[in-house]
């Protein structure tokens, strides 16, 4: 008897296997799996740097700097409010790379 498992189309990798999904990918989880009638989404998740939307490839804004820092270290769980201190960081540790 022949029994035909269905193959999964892998667009990204799973999104239950990732334990920081929430951290970094938010918006996509919620598209997989949509909200209950009457729930609001998490404003934790929704503030996470690292669940803002991608900003221009040349951007070299303070806030597109942070965004793009955060989604490299989305594991630190960096908020909105954390901007500035990143910000201060990276111009720290570009200045030290310069000399």
């Amino acid at each position: 008897m022949d029994v035909q498992v269905p193959k999964k189309t892998t667009k990204q990798p799973n999104l239950t296997a990732d334990p920081y999904v929430l951290a970094h990918r938010y918006w996509e989880y919620l598209a997989e799996n949509p909200r209950r009638k009457g729930e609001k989404w998490n404003t934790y998740y929704s503030n996470l740097l690292a669940n803002q939307p991608d900003p221009h490839v040349d951007s070299m804004t303070d806030r597109a700097r942070a965004i793009r820092y955060a989604k490299e270290h989305h594991e630190c769980f960096y908020e909105v409010r954390d901007l500035k201190r990143i910000v201060e960081w990276l111009d720290k540790a570009s200045a030290t790379s310069q000399k």
